[in-house]
């Protein structure tokens, strides 16, 4: 292989792969080690790690810094658990701390960037891409959290992962597939979910979680109501009393519009019927007793302010 041919090689699976390769790419496609070695001696190239290198120019950032520890980790290997939720997009993971599922015979890697638990590789039709990153498919990740996570945390990464496309069908496939740690808390969460839609937040999941630990029932989730004419989707609604429980992050209505807005909106839900009870994000976060309270009381003066619907 001529050098102008090797250099368009390796600049293209660069561009691929976020401005770096493998040496193990380079030598199964019948490249030599001298040939690598003569690169890396010209400017355009620089040695990440004994097993990766990185085109010059391209800008070094955690996405860059994700792909050389998979491909410093052996053929095969992807980004799981956290760092596979942070490729997905899922809320509160992001890449600064690299998990990576790599080949049984690769569970060290040559130089620690991977720097969560090493994992053993799952099996292919676990794997994919994910903009250019290889990692565990969304099931599978939503699995691995549920193994090493906190359980709200790994609740509120399944919610995520639903309102991304997820779909429940997958996920009780996935529970017959696989018998491994985190599988008890899987199939609590898909006794507690299965089924129902994806809950609208991290926020409204630790709500949800409130009510559950308090032996409150099960309010039906993210329902369209209104009277003769749509008023719009309620996060929670006990339709026994026609109550519903709008959780409210500060982010989201801060504004003099926002405020307008939901009392206009509550103002229609009353005009039909409905009891309505916003519950702030603070009472969430800081205050579960009270949302408590909050709830059961407001349970009680709806029963009597409106019939009873079956």
């Amino acid at each position: 292989m001529n050098v102008q041919t090797l250099d368009r090689l390796m600049r293209d699976l660069a561009e691929q792969q976020q401005g770096v390769v493998g040496r193990e790419q380079l030598r199964e496609r019948g490249v030599r080690r001298q040939a690598v070695m003569a690169r890396l001696r010209s400017p355009d190239w620089t040695a990440v790690t004994p097993r990766v290198l990185r085109l010059v120019g391209m800008p070094a950032n955690d996405r860059q810094r994700a792909m050389s520890a998979v491909l410093d980790s052996g053929a095969g290997a992807v980004l799981s658990h956290r760092s596979a939720a942070a490729a997905w997009g899922l809320p509160g993971f992001d890449l600064a701390e690299l998990d990576v599922s790599r080949p049984e015979d690769r569970r060290q890697p040559g130089n620690g960037i991977g720097s969560g638990p090493p994992s053993l590789l799952p099996p292919s039709h676990h794997c994919t891409t994910r903009s250019g990153l290889p990692v565990t498919t969304l099931v599978r990740t939503v699995f691995d959290l549920a193994g090493s996570e906190r359980p709200a945390r790994a609740e509120r990464a399944l919610h995520a992962a639903l309102r991304a496309g997820l779909r429940w069908s997958t996920i009780e496939d996935h529970l017959h597939e696989l018998a491994r740690r985190g599988i008890e808390l899987m199939r609590e969460l898909v006794a507690t979910h299965g089924g129902r839609p994806a809950l609208g937040s991290g926020l409204e999941t630790r709500f949800l979680r409130i009510l559950l630990d308090a032996g409150l029932p099960q309010p039906r989730r993210q329902v369209d109501l209104g009277g003769h004419a749509w008023v719009g989707r309620v996060d929670f609604l006990y339709h026994d009393v026609r109550l519903v429980i709008e959780v409210n992050g500060a982010w989201s209505h801060s504004t003099s519009m926002d405020v307008e807005r939901d009392q206009y909106r509550t103002a229609r839900l009353v005009a039909a019927g409905y009891t309505v009870l916003p519950v702030s994000e603070y009472l969430v976060l800081d205050a579960p007793e009270e949302v408590v309270r909050l709830v059961r009381s407001a349970r009680r003066r709806a029963a009597h302010a409106a019939p009873t619907f079956s």
